[in-house]
């Protein structure tokens, strides 16, 4: 990843000319028991060696992640907050962790270890984390939470390499949702974001489309004359383009232009820029009316073309990569590399390809550290030779060659030095190459491949039953099964089975319930305990024993205090209490849920409060036969939008709200109140119904102009929208007023509960 600019330091000149490269395709706490308690902070040795060891300790994991030990790597890469609470490291552990969980499809799980990087100084890592957590939301088809991160991601961090592929995801999430505006509206935005090294120099990836984006508020006027800006694009080879640039988005005062880049000799005018190895390009453009009183400055901007190299073992035909090399045959290589294609001949390269074998040692050092290391296992190299690769033709880019490796017999046929590369049984084939420019930054990197060794003939496929011989798997192997119970029990509860949704819940519940009883006689991962809990209660809700559920909640509290589920426990709970006949009960227990130090559900937990005095307010208001006194719970419901604005819960809290001001006719705060919704919350749920009660509070007002624009908003934003037709009531009924037709009657189309009251 390149080092990106600080979004402090962004030019503020109303004139400004971005380039970038684009291309994207539609779908993409506590020390340990013998541990030495950390030193003073401020030494910085100490802060040295942590930093290193706990580097090192990542380094371990990923490597053995590699080598799919996956076991023994997530327990050595979890190991790194734990055992080093204060490194920088444990912010890279969490995104590996977190990035294997999405593998792995365990979305959840991967959120919660993205969200430790909030607390990290990196703002590279901030806005990863935050991305990668709104793609686990819109996996999980959870789009409410998916925006919320996105959008914090184009917000917050509008310069990093993130921000682009969030308007992605966020326009992907609105065309699931069929808001076919809003998706196009966000795509367009793609590319548009600008990462940039920390030596302000601007890289682009050679072979790909080339973006000229420019910002001037003169081109609105441009616009409306009906002129286009134009850039003139030049290359250090000789290559010279004039590209038209078009309006980005419905403002006018972006505007965005492209042409093709491919290696090749240039030919001015021809509509494409072509490039060579190391090629720099030089975009112009002319300012006709500077913010200083100036006219026809010219704007000029340059970029480096880079290519990112790729290497691999292929097929005999260089197309498909390949992961196994026959022993005494050819091993065909194929590098891609634009930067070395600087001649009009076949140009040359020379890669490093070697063979090697893995060797067990002995964890380093001692103390809990070595312990969490065990037996490791390195590579060590056996033979290594240099290979020529040529270019296919002039101007290509793509390097091959062939190498063979001869298998020996033993180690004694091994030569080294020489121009053989030898290799036994059991082997690794490695060809590596240096790729000394790439879009990442100026630093050269090294690009390896790996293949197998293939040594005779393919063995018979052999079948085998294994048994679960540990409590451990047993345990895990019920869990699973508990799980998969659990789903077919709610999916038979929401189609109205109950007979059947109990019978699976049961068998479910017999599973986790041998998990529990195996933890209290064996040391069981805590994980797996806290999990086996998690899934009893959603069972026990299945056959609605909220009774048990509850219980259930409350032993896990009492047993895992610091545990992560605690806060969802206590959750369940609360919404379990909401459905008896004393909901009351439930508050005390949400805002113990918002008093915990740490918890992901504190907006939730707040905004069922103010739907808990909510409930109480109606049913009190029904026993004594008044109006319902709503205050308290407007107060918890402002208190959810004000303490947590970038949840998803804050959107919903705020139509409340508004809900409440149209039912007590205060429809000028309604309005004020709609404005700082779509202003703040453009991608929420509810914004065709907030657009319905704008409509409503305007055509009360008297602003028939604005009631019928934002009935015309929600026909074209929301067209599958259920209240589509009541906006089109709407339209027609301020059309006719509009042009002094005689009076209809206002269509029933109040906020929930009002067309009871009024009407």
């Amino acid at each position: 990843m390149s080092e990106i600019r600080n979004p402090k330091s962004e030019i503020r000149n109303p004139f400004a000319l971005c380039l970038f490269p684009f291309a994207f395709c539609l779908s993409a706490s506590g020390a340990l028991a013998g541990e030495p308690a950390p030193k003073a902070k401020g030494d910085p040795a100490e802060d040295a060696k942590t930093e290193y060891r706990a580097a090192d300790m990542l380094k371990r994991g990923v490597e053995l992640l590699e080598m799919k030990q996956e076991e023994r790597a997530l327990k050595l890469i979890s190991s790194v907050p734990r055992m080093f609470p204060t490194a920088k490291a444990r912010f890279k552990a969490f995104l590996v962790l977190g990035g294997h969980h999405m593998e792995k499809r365990n979305y959840e799980l991967a959120i919660r270890q993205f969200r430790h990087i909030a607390e990290s100084e990196d703002a590279d890592q901030q806005a990863e984390a935050l991305y990668q957590e709104g793609i686990c939301y819109y996996n999980l088809n959870d789009f409410d939470k998916a925006f919320m991160s996105l959008r914090r991601v184009t917000n917050e961090f509008p310069w990093s390499v993130y921000a682009n592929e969030a308007f992605y995801y966020i326009g992907q999430c609105h065309f699931k949702l069929g808001r076919w505006s809003k998706a196009v509206d966000a795509l367009e935005k793609v590319g548009t974001s600008v990462p940039t090294n920390a030596q302000g120099e601007t890289l682009a990836e050679a072979g790909q489309r080339l973006f000229v984006k420019i910002f001037d508020r003169d081109l609105v006027v441009l616009a409306t004359l009906g002129g286009k800006p134009k850039a003139t694009l030049t290359t250090k080879s000789g290559d010279k383009e004039e590209v038209a640039l078009d309006p980005l988005g419905q403002g006018g005062e972006f505007h965005i232009g492209s042409l093709p880049t491919l290696p090749g000799e240039p030919k001015p005018g021809d509509g494409q820029l072509q490039i060579i190895g190391g090629d720099v390009v030089t975009v112009e453009t002319v300012d006709a009316n500077t913010e200083s009183g100036k006219r026809n400055e010219k704007r000029v901007a340059t970029i480096k073309m880079v290519s990112t190299a790729s290497v691999g073992f292929t097929d005999g035909a260089y197309r498909e990569y390949t992961k196994g090399i026959f022993g005494d045959g050819d091993a065909f290589i194929r590098v891609k590399d634009l930067d070395r294609d600087t001649t009009a001949k076949k140009d040359e390269l020379t890669v490093k390809v070697f063979t090697q074998y893995k060797q067990e040692k002995e964890a380093e050092g001692t103390g809990p550290a070595s312990l969490e290391l065990g037996r490791q296992e390195e590579n060590v190299v056996r033979d290594a030779v240099q290979v020529k690769l040529v270019e296919t033709e002039p101007h290509s880019g793509i390097f091959v060659g062939t190498v063979v490796p001869r298998v020996a017999a033993d180690k004694g046929e091994v030569r080294q030095g020489d121009d053989k590369l030898s290799a036994m049984k059991g082997d690794e084939l490695v060809v590596e190459y240096l790729d000394e420019a790439h879009i990442a930054g100026a630093e050269p990197r090294e690009v390896r491949a790996n293949a197998k060794l293939l040594i005779g003939q393919i063995q018979d496929v052999k079948i085998e039953h294994r048994e679960v011989d540990t409590l451990d798997l047993k345990a895990r192997k019920n869990l699973i099964e508990s799980k998969i119970y659990l789903k077919l029990g709610s999916i038979f509860k929401e189609v109205g089975l109950q007979k059947q949704a109990n019978e699976k819940a049961s068998e479910g519940l017999d599973r986790v319930d041998d998990v529990i009883r195996t933890s209290t006689k064996a040391s069981l991962d805590r994980s797996l305990v806290e999990e086996a809990f998690s899934v009893k209660w959603d069972l026990l809700l299945v056959q609605d024993k909220m009774g048990e559920a509850i219980a259930v909640c409350r032993t896990l509290t009492q047993l895992f205090p610091d545990s992560t589920l605690v806060d969802r426990a206590l959750l369940k709970i609360g919404q379990a209490r909401m459905e008896t006949e004393t909901p009351g009960e439930a508050i005390g227990i949400f805002n113990a849920v918002i008093g915990l130090p740490k918890s992901d559900l504190k907006a939730e937990a707040q905004y069922n409060i103010g739907k808990v005095l909510e409930k109480l307010a109606n049913e009190h208001a029904k026993q004594s036969g008044r109006d319902p006194d709503l205050s308290q719970a407007l107060t918890a419901y402002k208190k959810c939008s004000d303490n947590y604005p970038d949840s998803p819960f804050a959107g919903d809290a705020l139509e409340q709200i508004a809900n409440y001001y149209i039912l007590a006719k205060d429809y000028k705060r309604a309005v004020e109140l709609m404005e700082r919704v779509f202003q703040d919350y453009p991608d929420a749920s509810f914004l065709d119904r907030m657009l319905l009660k704008w409509v409503i509070a305007s055509y009360r007002l008297g602003n028939l102009a604005v009631a019928k624009g934002k009935a015309e908003q929600l026909l074209a934003e929301y067209p599958n929208s259920t209240l589509a037709p009541k906006a089109r009531q709407f339209q027609e009924i301020i059309e006719k007023k509009m042009s002094g037709g005689a009076e209809t009657p206002e269509p029933k189309a109040e906020p929930k509960g009002e067309e009871k009251k009024e009407e």
